[in-house]
């Protein structure tokens, strides 16, 4: 299939995988951002005992009725238990003891009183109260927020860092997750030196390669990133077939137009790999090549920094968030007004660099080239312009595909 339109290509791909329900243990700091393939039940009762949820003094409601500013009951105060501590003591009538917040209120004990509200005599240890209060007045029972044997999280939930800190207040250190896709990055390209080499006439420096492995690190997920390889069909074949087995994708830039060194039509040919689709009637970064080799895709972006990046967000995510149970987000398309001017129209859906804030996107008046890489800094949005549009002006509503 040639020249499809973006839809028809996102539904062969997606028809193409099925997400990876490879199940791993991860320590819960390790844990942020996967899919939990387990439910959790709270193997403790939380709080595990009955605890002050302030600093006072605890003691039986019963011996404060009729207490009053003109009528106090003293008590006498016979220790004091901190977080941490722990006392086999029970209380008598009229007895008290002074606690903590966090601290387990002891056996003969159902309430807790503010020490703000209270005389207590260092010296002596007489409390004085000038209220009645109620049975479990200011008491945290055991069990409160969760009880032993409760479903606490459900399996297929992205771990937040939130659910981190339910893990281990329940005494939790590690959990089974569903493992993240592994994503192969390779630039192709005789013309490509890797940063730090020295700059030789006739080459760039190969930007592709390094943008892609961070957008997958800036998801959560540790590409692996080849150096660049020339463009030899035998080398290219040899090099994916083998790597195809230590990655869940491969994703490719450069070499997919119609030029003499556009060699992936020959890799895959020379791979035996299906041809899934070539072309998308998008702009920039329409010639892209889809192709599956056991079992797995190889998606074949633009060599032009801007069009690979714009492939990346309209095809690779989508994939990857299927492959991760959703754990690795899709693009996010949300309405706009225009504040700027692009003045070029287009005969084919289009997409350029913009900036979205408060309801708006800005757009820049240059540098919209797809071989142009620069203008990415401070951007945080493609900018989709329907075909036959005679550009964007001033107050038009657009849809943003938000990058980051």
């Amino acid at each position: 299939m040639e020249k499809i339109n973006l839809e028809h290509a996102i539904e062969i791909l997606l028809q193409n995988i099925k997400p990876l329900k490879i199940v791993e243990t991860k320590s819960i700091l390790n844990s942020l951002g996967f899919c939990l393939a387990e439910d959790i039940y709270s193997q403790l009762n939380s709080p595990p005992f009955n605890r002050s949820p302030l600093d006072g003094f605890t003691f039986n409601s019963i011996d404060t009725i009729k207490a009053s500013k003109e009528s106090p009951i003293k008590f006498s105060v016979k220790a004091e238990i901190f977080a941490g501590d722990y006392s086999d003591e029970k209380l008598h009538r009229n007895e008290a003891f002074r606690i903590m917040t966090g601290a387990p209120i002891p056996d003969g004990a159902n309430c807790v009183i503010k020490q703000e509200e209270v005389d207590f005599d260092e010296e002596t240890k007489v409390l004085t109260i000038y209220r009645e209060l109620k049975a479990f007045e200011n008491f945290c029972f055991s069990g409160e927020d969760l009880k032993a044997g409760e479903l606490v999280v459900k399996s297929g939930e992205i771990i937040t860092y939130n659910h981190i800190g339910v893990f281990a207040s329940l005494g939790i250190n590690s959990v089974q997750v569903f493992k993240k896709p592994k994503i192969g990055i390779l630039s192709l390209g005789s013309e490509l030196l890797m940063p730090g080499d020295l700059l030789k006439k006739g080459k760039i420096y190969n930007s592709n390669l390094f943008t892609l492995i961070s957008k997958l690190k800036h998801l959560g997920i540790n590409g692996v990133m080849y150096p660049p390889m020339v463009d030899d069909i035998k080398s290219v074949a040899n090099f994916i077939e083998k790597e195809l087995e230590n990655v869940d994708i491969l994703v490719t830039t450069g070499g997919v137009s119609v030029g003499k060194k556009d060699i992936m039509h020959d890799v895959i040919k020379e791979l035996n790999a299906e041809r899934l689709f070539w072309k998308i009637n998008i702009q920039p970064g329409t010639p892209v090549l889809a192709s599956k080799k056991n079992g797995k895709l190889i998606l074949s972006l633009s060599g032009n920094p801007f069009a690979a990046l714009v492939n990346f967000e309209l095809l690779v995510r989508p994939i990857l968030s299927k492959l991760s149970s959703n754990s690795i987000k899709n693009t996010i398309a949300i309405d706009a007004s225009v504040t700027g001017n692009f003045n070029k129209s287009s005969s084919k859906r289009r997409y350029i660099r913009g900036f979205f804030e408060n309801g708006e996107v800005f757009l820049s008046d240059k540098k919209h080239s797809s071989g142009t890489i620069s203008s990415l800094i401070n951007k945080n949005c493609i900018v989709e312009i329907l075909p036959g549009n005679r550009g964007l002006y001033e107050g038009d509503r657009v849809k943003v595909i938000l990058i980051d």
